[in-house]
Parts: structure tokens; sequence; C-alpha cells
């Protein structure tokens, strides 16, 4: 009981913050998003994958421990409350690491991997 409590807990968070994500990118309609793919725009930044995993690892340890505030949590990785601010922006402007963090972020919640939902070409 106690676990499935914790689960819809954790689920909401996740639900809350992929609703975040959501508001804050940009409006794109399909035409835009062509040509975005097409050009070397800074939404396609190339974001290590080292910072990727730290900003994962911080949003698990929150999700783990709801007492964690995101200065602790970002301490624990070697960051500042200001860097992780700019890496977050950074992911949420990459929808291809976007899409990994909410994957990663859903895996250690429910502690299940998550399918890739794309089809493979």
């Amino acid at each position: 009981m106690i676990a499935a409590i914790l689960a819809v807990s954790i689920l909401a968070t996740l639900s809350i913050a992929a609703a975040r994500y959501a508001s804050l990118l940009p409006d794109r309609s399909s035409s835009e998003t062509i040509l975005a793919q097409d050009s070397d725009s800074p939404d396609e930044e190339t974001i290590p994958t080292d910072q990727v995993d730290k900003y994962i690892k911080v949003y698990s340890s929150m999700q783990k421990n709801h007492s964690l505030s995101v200065e602790q949590a970002t301490s624990k990785q070697g960051l500042s409350v200001d860097e992780f601010r700019t890496l977050e922006d950074k992911i949420e402007r990459n929808p291809v690491v976007h899409q990994r963090v909410l994957d990663a972020l859903k895996a250690s919640a429910t502690g299940k991997p998550v399918v890739n939902s794309e089809s493979s070409d």
C-alpha cells in the first residue's frame, strides 16, 4: 500500500515536471521543426553525456528524497544551482536529449526501463 502511494506520488511529480518542461518549450509548426533540424540551430546544441547524467541524478535524488532541496541535490553532483538551471535550459531546447531525460526519470520513478516508443527507420 505504501509502495503504491509512493509510486503515485513519484508519477505525479514526473507529470508536473513534464508539464513544466512542455510549458517552457516553444510552440513550433511542423515546417519550423523541419527547418530547425536542417540547420545548426542552438536548439540542437550538443550536451555532454556526463552533464545530462548529472542532471538526471539531481532529479532522481529529489524523486527519492522529497525533502532534498535543489541546492543539496545539485551540490552532490558538483553543480551550482545556476549551472543546473543553465543545463536544464539546454536540455529543454534539445528534443532528443529532453526525451532521454524524461525516459530516464520515468524509469527511475517506476524502477522499470522505459521502452523507446520511436520506430527505427
